[in-house]
């Protein structure tokens, strides 16, 4: 049990699955109390099952307790996604995932109690307690976006950058954060103003107000810029999975900033002005293009890397359309923003264009299903984007890919085409001859959404089963563990090893000497993105990182000849400290023994065994991981070398030309091990475990082709498997740095100036190292 609420409290996949699920519960119980299903008794069954308090006159105030009970949850999964997605610090995500987690835990179960419960005022508090959480949530995370800091500057000219360096896609993340806590602000003080006494109004019912009250503004101008925030994270985060980079790129990042800006601008002056519509149309304008330069980029994208993977050179049309659907997930996120602009956004641009000439010709009533239905939609749309990444996310593979990615599609296109078709209906069809044009957009919508909601509660299903099994699949995913609860920190250390991947009994032979080195001649070479000219001296360095056996068999005679020893589940060895000069948060490392090898962890390929140490089987070849800085500087000593420098690290990967990786400009998965490149050691579920050291050679592993992937000085694996510790300690800072990139890595990270940092002290599956001399 504990190691189940240890997947759901502190991973990213279980936080969004366990916020996802609660949606999926509340909307299937609440849904239940009007449409059809009140027409057929079933609301009055839930009620009287429950205990509900469905009182008429509390109607209003019982919908946003509901709206904002989902909305909340909504926000929390984002929250997940963006803390997993964007760089910060690990003590920053998870402080704002353990405070997102509980703000919409609190303000979830308390809001609906409240609502549908009878009005109990301590309820009410606890729901004010939790949005009041979530807002901080918000304060917490808009800081670890700050863009402007020397922490996170964006180096690749590939991407959206200022002359300075700042990553313009980290400040699009940061302004939609900010953003978002203005605008919350903007509807918290409507709503303490009519939730004292608990009056509530639904923005719908006051459009047709001739006179409404700057709050009553407020209110309709929180609820639209919301959803436009919402979606615009939604965005930003697809921007991230599908590597958005290049021109698009480029271009699309300031627009999304300026668009983000000008249509919160626009939302907050309804309250002042009436030219906050025209705001909003050029704000709004902005985002569009940025979305159609991302559904550009990442339709290029998905047919480019399908063709590759094919081998297909020349690729016809036919073709070509049959590489873009071949992923679902990864095209429907893509089709369901294009989708979007002819349900949402140009129906709410005409909308309001055409308002006096069209709309308010309408009954209210009429008015009122095209603005609910606008909304709707606009969420729900937003909604099946964020579950095709949250099902990439858990691993969906195969046919179950492929089948929940096309009738979530289909569903969801077919019950929204139906609903936008209903909401507009007037404009087409008089209301005597509406009938059965209601009666075919009915069909599509229950069709569509019953589709999506069978498919949505098997996939949940799946997942329940799957936690209930003490050998189930959750158990397998490798997630960065995020959110933390104050009691979930007595569950600190659960954990369990990812099955063992397909490729793990064929191949386990290294693709090249693991005991061979590689010289590189003294000289200059162009070091970092900008290609500035740096010196380094004559060295050798090893061709491929150090392996499990190699490390075993180095830890077996220090143990023996007393340079190492044993302190419980650490390996434990001599360091003669650092200069320390007191700079803020610099962490003082005098002289003294540093943990060098850490046993007892999940991912260990290196274990105790009697008095020495074995190799877990089939991984004799693989580079070693869980060895911190300490132990790499330890052993690269002991074979009368040295770790690496920055500068001599990178001319080893890239020689003396400008290329992004060792090999060229281009990388595909036949190049090198990371994050998805779904090579024989990728494991159904979606984990990437290690290959073995010089594995991308150029052979054929089974029905893999590598690439020789080595770089101009014959040295293996400098980009991908794991990322590697170098030698430089910098003034005034403790951290030591990472290059390479990782099995765990984005191919972004992979390039030869990218760089990562770490506590010298900090252990991973994804770090290993090699000597030079």
């Amino acid at each position: 049990m504990r190691t189940r609420l240890h997947y759901l409290f502190r991973s990213t996949r279980g936080l969004c699955l366990l916020a996802i699920g609660l949606v999926a519960l509340v909307t299937a119980v609440f849904a239940t109390l009007s449409g059809p299903m009140a027409e057929w008794g079933v609301r009055d069954f839930v009620a009287d099952l429950l205990g509900m308090q469905l009182g008429p006159v509390q109607r209003e105030g019982r919908i946003i307790s509901l709206y904002h009970s989902i909305a909340f949850a909504v926000v929390a999964v984002l929250v997940y996604l963006i803390t997993d997605a964007v760089p910060m610090r690990e003590g920053q995500r998870e402080s704002i995932n353990a405070v997102t987690t509980a703000g919409y835990l609190l303000a979830m179960f308390s809001g609906l109690v409240f609502g549908y419960f009878g009005q109990n005022w301590v309820f009410h508090g606890l729901f004010l307690v939790g949005q009041s959480l979530l807002f901080y949530a918000g304060v917490l995370l808009t800081v670890a976006l700050w863009p402007f800091g020397t922490d996170h500057r964006q180096l690749d000219p590939a991407y959206a950058r200022t002359r300075g360096g700042v990553d313009l896609e980290r400040a699009a993340f940061f302004t939609m954060a900010l953003c978002t806590l203005i605008s919350a602000i903007f509807g918290a003080v409507p709503g303490a103003f009519f939730g004292n006494g608990f009056a509530s109004f639904l923005a719908e019912d006051v459009v047709r107000e001739p006179v409404k009250t700057g709050l009553q503004k407020s209110v309709i101008g929180h609820l639209h810029i919301m959803l436009t925030l919402i979606a615009v994270a939604t965005a930003l985060l697809v921007g991230r999975w599908l590597d958005f980079r290049g021109i698009w790129h480029r271009l699309a990042m300031p627009l999304m900033i300026f668009g983000t800006v000008v249509t919160s601008l626009g939302a907050w002056a309804v309250v002042v002005t009436p030219a906050a519509h025209t705001i909003i149309y050029a704000g709004s304008v902005l985002i569009l293009l940025a979305g159609l330069f991302l559904v550009i980029y990442g339709w290029g994208k998905i047919m480019r890397d399908r063709l590759a993977e094919q081998g297909i050179a020349r690729a016809t049309l036919v073709q070509k359309l049959k590489a873009l659907l071949h992923d679902p997930l990864r095209f429907g996120a893509l089709w369901q923003m294009v989708f979007m602009n002819f349900c949402v956004t140009f129906v709410g641009i005409f909308m309001a264009v055409k308002l006096d000439e069209l709309i308010r010709v309408l009954p209210h009533r009429e008015e009122r299903i095209t603005l609910t239905g606008h909304w709707h939609i606009l969420a729900a749309l937003t909604a099946t984007i964020i579950l095709f990444y949250f099902a990439d996310m858990m691993g969906l593979r195969g046919r179950a890919r492929r089948w929940f990615g096309w009738i979530m599609i289909a569903g969801s296109d077919v019950a929204f085409a139906g609903a936008t078709i209903f909401s507009m209906k007037r404009l087409v069809v008089s209301e005597y001859h509406q009938q059965g044009l209601v009666n075919t957009t009915m069909l599509a919508m229950d069709f569509g959404l019953g589709a999506m909601l069978v498919l949505l509660a098997l996939f949940l299903l799946w997942h329940l089963v799957d936690l209930l099994r003490p050998d189930g699949r959750w158990r397998r995913g490798t997630t960065a563990l995020v959110a933390v609860l104050a009691a979930s920190s007595l569950l600190a250390g659960c954990g369990s090893a990812p099955t063992a991947p397909p490729g793990l009994a064929s191949f386990t032979e290294a693709g090249a000497d693991p005991d061979a080195w590689a010289r590189v001649p003294a000289g200059p070479f162009p070091m970092g993105r900008d290609g500035e000219e740096t010196m380094v001296g004559d060295f050798e360095i090893m061709v491929t990182p150090v392996t499990n056996a190699q490390f075993a068999d180095w830890l077996e005679r220090g143990l023996a000849g007393g340079a190492l020893r044993r302190e419980g589940d650490r390996i434990l060895g001599p360091y003669p400290g650092d200069p320390f000069h007191g700079a803020k948060h610099e962490k003082e490392y005098p002289p003294g023994d540093y943990p060098h090898y850490v046993l007892g962890d999940p991912a260990d390929r290196i274990v105790a065994d009697g008095d020495g140490f074995a190799v877990v089987s089939g991984y004799e070849n693989h580079p070693v991981t869980m060895v911190t800085w300490f132990g790499a500087r330890a052993y690269c000593e002991s074979v009368g070398g040295r770790l690496p420098t920055e500068a001599e690290w990178e001319k080893a990967a890239k020689g003396t030309t400008e290329r992004a990786y060792p090999w060229g400009d281009e990388i595909t998965p036949r190049h090198a091990n990371y994050y998805h490149s779904r090579d024989p050691f990728e494991t159904a579920e979606g984990y990437s475990d290690t290959t073995p050291v010089g594995f991308y050679n150029g052979e054929r592993h089974g029905d893999f082709q590598t690439v020789d992937a080595a770089s101009p000085y014959g040295v293996y694996d400098m980009a991908g498997n794991v990322a590697e510790w170098t030698a430089d300690d910098y003034p005034m800072t403790h951290y030591r740095y990472l290059r390479g990139g990782s099995k765990s890595s984005y191919a972004y990270d992979l390039r030869t100036w990218s760089r990562n940092s770490a506590e010298p002290e900090h252990a991973s599956p994804s770090v290993g190292f090699r000597c030079v001399r």
